[in-house]
C-alpha cells in the first residue's frame, strides 16, 4: 500500500508595506529636524519664527470677525479675527464701534479714525469721506496714520500750511496789471480754500458698491460729506452676480443649518500646521525669497463671496455672468453720482489697482511670491474684466459734472518697490502715491482761479 506525499508548497511572503510607510514619515520629519537644527545653528530660528509670527499677528488683525444680533460669534464661522463686525440688515455687516488694536483704530461711528465725527462740521471745514473695501480701508498697512485718507489729509493741510507760509509760490488773488507779468503769476500753483481739511475713513474690507451705496444713503450722508472718493471696482469681480452686496461667508449654510464638514476642518488644521513647519518658512522666505509671512493667508483676506475655493474660480467664467456684475457696479455708481448731482457734492470714483496691473519686471521678490500663488486663471480673468470695469465706471462719472473718474489699475505698473501685500492690499508707500494722485484731482477742483486785474472783491 501506497501512501501519497503530501507536497508542501512554499507560501508567497508577504510584502510588508511598514519600511515604505516609515520611509515616507521619516523624510519629512527628518528634513524639519534637519532644518531646525541649520537654522538654530546659523541664528535663523528667531528670525523665521519672527517673521511667522508677525505676519500672523497683522493678517488675524485684519480678519473680520463676524458677530451676530446678540454680538456673540457665528458658530461655524471662521472667527480667528479681531476686526469685530456685525450684521447689518441694509449694509450686510458693518465695522462694530469703539474697537481698536495696534494696527487700527475705529472710532464710536464705526470709521477707521482716532477721534469722533460730530455730525456738525465746525466752521472752515472740508470733510472727504472715503468709501471702499480692503484698499480704502488699508488693509495690512502698518497703523491708521499709514492710511490713504491719512496721507491725503496731510497733504491737502500741508499746502493750506505752505500757501499761508508762502504766498509769492502759488497764484496771486489778483492778476498783475502787466500783461508779461500775467503769464508768470498763472505759471505757479494754484491756491485752494483757506479751510481745515478732514479726509475720514469710511471703508469696510471686503464692500462691495452695493454695500458701499448703502453706507452712503444710511450713514455717511448724515454727515454732510463736502467731496465723496469711492474707490472700489475689485470686489463687485469676485461677487456672485445673484448677490447685490456682499454679505457674511457661509451665513447661508447656517441659516440652511449646513455645517463645515470634518473633513474640511481636519484639511483646515493640516494646512494651518503644514504652513508652520520651518522647511515650509525657510523655503518660502530663502528659496521663494518671500519676505511676506502668511501672504497665501493674506491673500484670501476677506475674500466675501464664498469660504471655499481659489480667487480664479469666483472671477466670472462666461461673458454673461461677467456683464451681469459688471452692470451691477455701473447701476450702483450711478445712483452715488446722481445723489453727488442732487446734493452739489464732489464724487471722485476711483478704479483700485490690483497686482496684475503691475510690469512682472518690477515686481520685487515679495510680489512675485503672491502672483506666484494665484492661477493663470485669475490673471486671465481679471485682465478681462477690468476694462470692462473701467468702462463701467467712465459710463457712471459721464452722468454728472460733478464726478470724475481717475483709473488706478496700472498706478504701479512701473513702481520701484513693494506696492502690494496682497491682490490688494498696499504697502504704506504706496499709499502715499495714490494719496497724492486724488490731492492733485482735489486740488484741480478747488482751485481758486485769479481775478482780473481792477476787480472789486
Amino acid at each position: 500500500m501506497y501512501t501519497r506525499r503530501r507536497r508542501w508548497k512554499r507560501k508567497a511572503k508577504r510584502r510588508s508595506w511598514l519600511p515604505v510607510v516609515l520611509l515616507l514619515v521619516g523624510i519629512p520629519i527628518g528634513l524639519e529636524l534637519l532644518t531646525r537644527a541649520v537654522t538654530h545653528a546659523a541664528g535663523m530660528n528667531e528670525q523665521l519664527a519672527g517673521d511667522a509670527a508677525a505676519g500672523t499677528e497683522r493678517v488675524d488683525a485684519y480678519r473680520l470677525r463676524f458677530l451676530g444680533s446678540d454680538r456673540q460669534p457665528f458658530e461655524g464661522v471662521d472667527n480667528r479675527g479681531e476686526l469685530l463686525a456685525a450684521r447689518s440688515p441694509l449694509m450686510g455687516y458693518q465695522l462694530l464701534p469703539d474697537q481698536s488694536n495696534s494696527f487700527w483704530t475705529i472710532n464710536e461711528q464705526g470709521f477707521r479714525e482716532e477721534q469722533p465725527i460730530s455730525p456738525q462740521k465746525a466752521e472752515g471745514e472740508v470733510r472727504i469721506f472715503v468709501l471702499g473695501g480692503s484698499t480704502a480701508f488699508g488693509q495690512l498697512n502698518s497703523g491708521n496714520e499709514a492710511t490713504l485718507d491719512s496721507h491725503l489729509e496731510k497733504l491737502l493741510n500741508d499746502r493750506v500750511a505752505d500757501q499761508r507760509a508762502n504766498p509769492g509760490r502759488y497764484q496771486p488773488a489778483t492778476l498783475p496789471f502787466r500783461a508779461d507779468q500775467v503769464g508768470e503769476a498763472l505759471a505757479l500753483p494754484a491756491r485752494i480754500p483757506d479751510r481745515q481739511y478732514r479726509v475720514i475713513n469710511a471703508a469696510v474690507p471686503g464692500y462691495a458698491s452695493g454695500n458701499e451705496l448703502a453706507l452712503l444713503m444710511q450713514h455717511v450722508s448724515n454727515y454732510n460729506p463736502d467731496i465723496l472718493i469711492v474707490l472700489n471696482s475689485y470686489q463687485d469681480l469676485l461677487l456672485s452676480s445673484e448677490q447685490a452686496a456682499s454679505d457674511i461667508p457661509g451665513l447661508d449654510a447656517l441659516v440652511r443649518g449646513e455645517r463645515e464638514s470634518s473633513v474640511q476642518q481636519v484639511q483646515a488644521s493640516i494646512g494651518n500646521w503644514f504652513n508652520q513647519l520651518y522647511t515650509v518658512r525657510a523655503v518660502d522666505r530663502y528659496v521663494l525669497q518671500s519676505n511676506v509671512a502668511e501672504d497665501e493667508s493674506a491673500i484670501t483676506l476677506n475674500l466675501l463671496t464664498s469660504p471655499e475655493g481659489s480667487l480664479g474660480q469666483h472671477l466670472p467664467a462666461d461673458e454673461a455672468e461677467l456683464e451681469r456684475r459688471v452692470a451691477r457696479y455701473r447701476d450702483n455708481l450711478l445712483q452715488m453720482v446722481r445723489w453727488s448731482s442732487s446734493t452739489q457734492k464732489r464724487l471722485l470714483i476711483g478704479v483700485q489697482p490690483e497686482i496684475t496691473g503691475r510690469s512682472t519686471e518690477a515686481m520685487t521678490p515679495e510680489e512675485s511670491a503672491i502672483l506666484s500663488k494665484l492661477s493663470s486663471t485669475y490673471s486671465d480673468r481679471i485682465q478681462a474684466g477690468y476694462p470692462r470695469l473701467v468702462s463701467a465706471a467712465e459710463q457712471a462719472a459721464g452722468a454728472s459734472a460733478n464726478a470724475r473718474l481717475l483709473n488706478f489699475y496700472n498706478l504701479y505698473e512701473t513702481y520701484e518697490g513693494q506696492a502690494f501685500q496682497s491682490p490688494t492690499s498696499l504697502t504704506d508707500e504706496a499709499n502715499q502715491i495714490m494719496a497724492s494722485r486724488f490731492f492733485e484731482a482735489i486740488v484741480g477742483d478747488l482751485a481758486i482761479a485769479p481775478r482780473p486785474f481792477g476787480t472789486v472783491e
